[in-house]
């Protein structure tokens, strides 16, 4: 447990490096599973929720090891384990790790992941492609027991382009049968790298950007080395850090091209925003920042992951704007902190009517999930006082020292325990 302790008030003008994209080596540190061999993944960040994935890699058997930003995974040795209560505590997103063990080991036992603060993640959608490939799924009250004789390649249409169930599909498909075609697939970029990888480890898989992904199942496959994309969550939330506290900034690694959509909305807002193969530069509104209206959506969507760090923003715009949140039911519990610190948010529902004010006054906040922890401190840099934002166990899971990449772009922020 620790806060995050921030002077705003201060314009950031400086560059800072990006780091690995949280999405993307998630379920390329699972699919290490599947080659049962050597995997060499560059560009990993260091964050909770690797770690924690780690730790499962290293109770089924796989060393594991760090070189700097590279993670070492030999899975030759890996064995099945139970994904227990204590296990899907730590991680919920564990799930991922479903369609491995059924390809690998024809079984997996995972404890039930129990609610989620920022809304469903429905499960049913994964165990319902899996048993379409062969799989026999029972809920015995506590956990879901999993097995199959031979995964067999199928047509599968996702009722919702789930991330999560994508992901599950494409790793078990590389133990199927034959050829699986999976539609209305997810199209994230995370997803896109994930299929890279699997190319990288033997498996034959085309990404459609239509949302069609064709796998054709393998026995046969071979060590691998890759490198985790730039976290555009991460570029963007830096991006909101600077609408807020104003000034101008450059991201080293930020992909623009995974970030239309993120992009597309500051320049709206007014910041002027510019790319090379470097990275992206960004100059804040010297104008005021324009009231906007979003709705979040799957990619290339909006991205629900950038609603409360683009709320923080428009606290303060000139006007009224309105923000529907279309993926998560729970996702505005960091309204009411920013009201505390003089935003004028008002919810309903699914809807946020944020009224832009002057200015924010520092105030103690409390983050309850990850990025509203970061939409917190993105707000905080633009007051003129201290601030204190609580929850720094969620931020850590997806932000590699957040503190020193701002500190870097001239921000006044340190961590306490």
């Amino acid at each position: 447990m620790g806060r995050y302790i921030v002077f705003g008030g201060k314009k950031l003008i400086g560059a800072t490096d990006i780091h690995g994209s949280k999405n993307a080596a998630l379920p390329i540190l699972c699919a290490c599973l599947v080659n049962s061999g050597l995997n060499v993944i560059h560009n990993c960040p260091k964050i909770t929720d690797v770690f924690n994935t780690l730790e499962i890699l290293s109770k089924a058997g796989c060393s594991v090891k760090w070189d700097k930003s590279t993670v070492i995974v030999d899975s030759a040795k890996a064995h099945f384990i139970v994904l227990d209560d204590e296990i899907i505590g730590k991680m919920r997103s564990s799930i991922i790790f479903l369609g491995a063990f059924l390809g690998r080991f024809k079984k997996a036992v995972i404890a039930k992941p129990g609610g989620c603060r920022i809304g469903r993640r429905p499960l049913d959608i994964h165990f319902e492609a899996l048993e379409r490939m062969g799989a026999v799924i029972t809920d015995n009250g506590r956990c879901f027991v999993c097995s199959v004789e031979k995964l067999k390649g199928s047509e599968i249409e996702l009722r919702l382009p789930s991330v999560g169930a994508t992901e599950n599909i494409l790793l078990a498909a590389a133990f199927a049968e034959g050829r699986t075609v999976i539609k209305n697939a997810a199209r994230e970029p995370e997803i896109s790298a994930l299929a890279e990888f699997m190319k990288c480890i033997g498996i034959e898989t085309n990404f459609d950007s239509s949302g069609v992904i064709t796998v054709n199942g393998t026995d046969s496959f071979s060590d691998g080395e890759f490198r985790i994309i730039a976290d555009r969550i991460e570029a963007g939330t830096y991006m909101s850090a600077c609408a807020c506290a104003g000034g101008e900034i450059f991201l080293r690694n930020a992909e623009a091209s995974q970030m239309s959509e993120i992009i597309d909305v500051f320049v709206k807002a007014g910041s002027k925003v510019s790319y090379c193969d470097g990275g992206i530069y960004m100059k804040s509104s010297e104008n005021g920042i324009s009231p906007l209206n979003i709705k979040t959506s799957v990619y290339p969507g909006f991205p629900t992951d950038m609603q409360p760090q683009i709320m923080s923003v428009l606290t303060l715009a000139e006007g009224t704007s309105i923000i529907i949140e279309s993926v998560f039911e729970n996702r505005f519990s960091h309204a009411l902190e920013l009201n505390k610190m003089g935003a004028n948010i008002e919810i309903d529902s699914l809807k946020a009517t944020i009224k832009g004010v002057n200015a924010l006054k520092g105030a103690e906040v409390n983050a309850f999930d990850l990025r509203a922890g970061a939409g917190l401190i993105a707000a905080a840099l633009s007051c003129g006082e201290m601030s204190v934002i609580n929850g720094s166990q969620y931020v850590k899971r997806g932000y590699e020292s957040i503190e020193k990449s701002l500190t870097d772009l001239g921000a006044m922020i340190r961590y306490e325990e």
